[in-house]
């Protein structure tokens, strides 16, 4: 991104559209700071409202800085562009419009004077889609040959009726996200009337929900939704939020191990939705970090520790006295999971559970966090508590046979058509 200088036009009160709790100012700059921009030029015809919200502390576009140029009511020229640095090329994005970041990513991406349309756009956001959709690529090459008191809109409308210049179709970029294990359609439109940024909101909010889920999972969906609706609104953070999930998940971790089960369970329960609001919360208003990542490495630790405190309870009060041979067999059991899983990944691209629709649907049973504790509270409610742990390590094993199994078939498959591939070559 070294050689693209983001142009942003933002004038109020357009640009201060809030969605979601982030104004679609500050959600620009957030998403310009992580596709990897480090500066920005910001013109506006309102300086002193835009000004003074560039001016707010926020954690999350820290990275990023901002110079604002007062434009005076008048359009944005080649000239007045061309004056804020020597880059190859600049990227202009109206602050007017929610823009998802995978279209900004694939305008940055571009080496050639490139607009951005949506030649089919869904159906129920039809009516908010404008072709060309605002956001450009422009080359100093295109500046320059501009006229000097012409608007850069009016520029590229002339070369856009006269085609010559390219496009970026968001109805052609790659929906797919891996990490969310679902297509998510990447969109770019106004939203400023009331009734379009309460459509906004809820796009914003559908896309934040993970896929290809577990069956408890589709039960905490719609909860963790409605409280991250709310969440949004106020200043609680994921780093929150992720904080306050872990002192409710070492809290079952003290239940379980003094006998308490019941309340470790509802610990556990109440653990399955705040564990989903963090990563949800950062989406929905562009605060992801990297730190963020190794928050599913806690987790890990966390549910572990769980099944540890349960194993050390049976085992105390002689229910189980093999307890610790099978906790052996369920952590035994995930670390042949994440093997398998990590194989079929550099084989397909994609997570082992959203490789097929066997492996879908698979998901929705397979030994995980959500099932065991369903599994274990049915447990607890018919006083079976060990016979149900024991299931459930069974459970864990042959997850990790068929998942190993899976992986074995999966990159197989692959090696048989990159040979097919390279003779037909």
């Amino acid at each position: 991104m070294e050689n693209i200088l983001p142009i942003v036009i933002a004038d109020a009160p357009e640009a201060l559209t809030e969605l979601c709790g982030v104004n679609l100012l500050e959600r620009l700059l957030r998403i310009l700071q992580r596709l990897g921009f480090r500066r920005a030029i910001v013109f506006s015809s309102t300086p002193e409202i835009i000004g003074a919200e560039l001016a707010k502390r926020s954690w999350a576009r820290q990275q990023i800085t901002t110079q604002l140029v007062p434009t005076a009511a008048k359009p944005v020229t080649a000239h007045r562009v061309l004056e804020q640095g020597q880059t190859a090329h600049f990227l202009i994005v109206p602050a007017n419009v929610y823009c998802d970041g995978r279209l900004l990513a694939a305008l940055s991406a571009r080496n050639s004077l490139t607009v951005l349309v949506d030649s089919n756009p869904p159906q129920f956001v039809q009516h908010l889609i404008q072709n060309p959709s605002g956001p450009a690529l422009v080359t100093r090459d295109f500046l320059l040959a501009c006229s000097d008191s012409a608007p850069v809109f009016e520029e590229l409308k002339q070369k856009i009726d006269a085609r010559e210049i390219d496009a970026v179709d968001a109805a052609k970029v790659d929906d797919y996200i891996v990490s969310m294990r679902r297509r998510v359609r990447p969109l770019c439109f106004s939203a400023t009337p009331a009734q379009d940024r309460r459509l906004a909101q809820r796009i914003i909010l559908d896309s934040a929900q993970n896929g290809t889920l577990d069956f408890p999972a589709y039960v905490h969906a719609p909860i963790e939704t409605a409280i991250v609706s709310r969440l949004c609104r106020t200043r609680i953070t994921p780093n929150q939020i992720t904080i306050a999930g872990l002192v409710i998940g070492f809290s079952a971790t003290a239940a379980f191990a003094i006998g308490r089960v019941g309340l470790g369970i509802l610990a556990a329960l109440i653990f399955g939705v705040v564990d989903g609001l963090d990563g949800k919360l950062s989406r929905v208003k562009v605060e992801t970090t990297k730190r963020g990542e190794w928050e599913h490495h806690v987790d890990t630790f966390v549910e572990n520790s769980w099944w540890a405190a349960i194993a050390f309870h049976l085992w105390q009060v002689g229910q189980l006295p093999s307890a610790f041979y099978f906790l052996a067999l369920l952590i035994g059991s995930h670390v042949l999971n994440g093997f398998a899983k990590r194989r079929a990944r550099a084989a397909t691209g994609r997570l082992l559970d959203d490789v097929g629709p066997f492996d879908r649907a698979f998901r929705l049973i397979a030994a995980r966090r959500n099932i065991y504790i369903w599994v274990l509270a049915f447990g607890f409610l018919l006083d079976a508590l060990p016979q149900t742990y024991v299931f459930i390590c069974g459970w864990a094993a042959l997850t990790a046979v068929v998942h190993l199994l899976r992986s074995v078939w999966i990159c197989n498959a692959s090696r048989r058509r990159l040979v097919l591939t390279a003779r037909v070559l």
